[in-house]
């Protein structure tokens, strides 16, 4: 009987069962390399693209055309054929029939006007932004408490006094609430000085030039300085730096006429008259004083006046016409000026220092104070058809220091009536601005651009991200 081999079973046994197993591996890959093939022939190829139409210029795929299509070229010239003289004439006229100085009721009336007028000519919309800010103002109540310059003699009597209003040279202008000439801010006081020093444009090289070729001390006299060359608010903080305990500018012919003559001068001729009275801000800062930084709101911190964070003057200062420069200049004795200080009065200039009679002495009584006033920005609104999240901004401001015919309320009159236009074509459906115009009105900008500060103070973040332009009408018309 043959002997069974259990060795050689079990191996012819296993050997079959791993070829087993190797074939049905392998038919499992094949099914499974025939399925990826399949899934990558499906989703790995692209499908077939449709044609593009051929289009001139540049162009988007996915992008609205209007995004990129050009605006209508007759809108321009519809625009402008549409603007009437006469219009801007009238507005002119009314805007400036009435003093409007910032933070009065005839402020608030103009800035009201103008949004009834931006609602009524079919723009989207009009509004006003109220902020409460700090302001000056002089005493108009009150003859002797009014601002003064006087030369006394040496018993204390008055030999001359400033005019307390400018000389009404027009019948227009015989308004009872024309404010007197003075700076706003001026720090109140009522000083006294034996020694007036002239320092030509009160700069700080016209200091120094004092300093290294004189023997005059500036240190508790009163200067007097001619209007020009840098802000009125430079030159009193110049005086106050080198110790002056008060400061007078004025407007020299030389600067404010035809040649420096006196002779064709306004209601002849629009050149300053010797009355004429530059009033202007002394604040060398921009916004409200009493909130640097952040938006002057109802509910707003606010610094005290005396703080450092509010940079107001400490001296008195006041502006005088060329008609009281020439009676103060003439009082003065010491050295006479080098040819580049003299201007075009009719007097022999002189570097002062004591005035030219013992014991004669100069005041300046300076009453103006400050005041937290509301003031107000208006705005009209046509919204963009394409890119309304995008601003063109037209702008001007609206308060004056007296009527404000040129300076502002020429670019007023222009920009109410390019908003009249541009408000009846959208009225009518005829035409939409690409981006958003906002067409604004800005409150005591003569104080230190406040209106308009404070407003982009508020919104900082969205104009400075959808802002694309500003277009300034300040002073729009200039001349006769």
């Amino acid at each position: 009987m043959q002997e069974f081999n259990s060795t050689d079973g079990f191996v012819t046994k296993r050997g079959a069962h791993v070829r087993r197993n190797l074939l049905i591996s392998a038919l499992v890959c094949l099914v499974l390399g025939m399925a990826i093939g399949l899934l990558i022939g499906r989703f790995g190829t692209c499908p077939e693209q449709p044609e593009l139409d051929v289009k001139d210029g540049v162009f988007l795929p996915g992008i609205s055309e209007k995004i990129i299509q050009d605006g209508d070229p007759t809108i321009s010239d519809e625009i402008i054929n549409n603007i009437k003289s006469d219009n801007i004439r009238d507005y002119l006229r009314t805007l400036s029939e009435f003093p409007h100085l910032a933070g009065t009721d005839a402020d608030y009336r103009q800035a009201k006007e103008l949004h009834d007028f931006w609602k009524h000519e079919g723009l989207d919309e009009a509004y006003l932004t109220p902020y409460d800010v700090l302001l000056s103002y002089p005493n108009v109540t009150d003859d002797d408490m009014m601002n003064r310059i006087e030369l006394l003699d040496d018993t204390d009597g008055i030999v001359y006094q400033s005019p307390l209003r400018e000389a009404i040279l027009h019948p227009t202008e015989n308004k009872s609430d024309v404010v007197p000439p003075f700076n706003a801010y001026s720090a109140p006081g009522d000083v006294v000085s034996e020694r007036l020093a002239y320092v030509n444009y009160g700069r700080l090289e016209d200091y120094r030039w004092l300093k290294n070729n004189t023997s005059v001390d500036v240190t508790g006299a009163i200067v007097i300085v001619r209007y020009g060359k840098i802000f009125r608010g430079d030159k009193v903080h110049l005086a106050t730096l080198h110790g002056a305990i008060g400061i007078i500018i004025y407007s020299d012919p030389a600067d404010y006429t035809l040649d420096g003559s006196t002779s064709r001068v306004y209601p002849e001729d629009w050149w300053l008259p010797p009355s004429g009275t530059q009033r202007g801000t002394i604040y060398r800062g921009l916004g409200d004083p009493l909130t640097p930084g952040y938006p002057a709101t109802e509910t707003s911190y606010r610094y005290t006046e005396n703080s450092s964070e509010a940079q107001l003057p400490t001296i008195p200062a006041h502006p005088v016409g060329y008609g009281i420069g020439q009676n103060l200049l003439s009082a003065m004795a010491g050295e006479e000026v080098p040819a580049d200080w003299r201007g075009a009065l009719n007097i022999t200039y002189r570097l002062g220092g004591l005035l030219n009679t013992t014991g004669w002495k100069i005041r300046m009584f300076i009453s103006t104070k400050n005041a937290i006033r509301r003031t107000y920005n208006a705005f009209g609104i046509i919204r963009g058809a394409i890119e309304p999240d995008r601003y063109v901004l037209i702008g001007n401001h609206r308060d004056a220091w007296v009527f404000g015919a040129m300076d502002p309320s020429s670019g007023t009159a222009v920009m109410k009536e390019v908003s009249r236009v541009m408000g009846n074509l959208v009225q009518q459906g005829r035409w939409r601005p690409r981006r958003t115009v906002i067409f604004c009105s800005w409150g005591s900008e003569e104080y230190g651009l406040i209106g308009s500060n404070e407003w982009v103070e508020q919104y900082v973040k969205n104009l400075a991200a959808r802002s694309v332009a500003y277009v300034n009408l300040d002073t729009a018309v200039i001349g006769t």
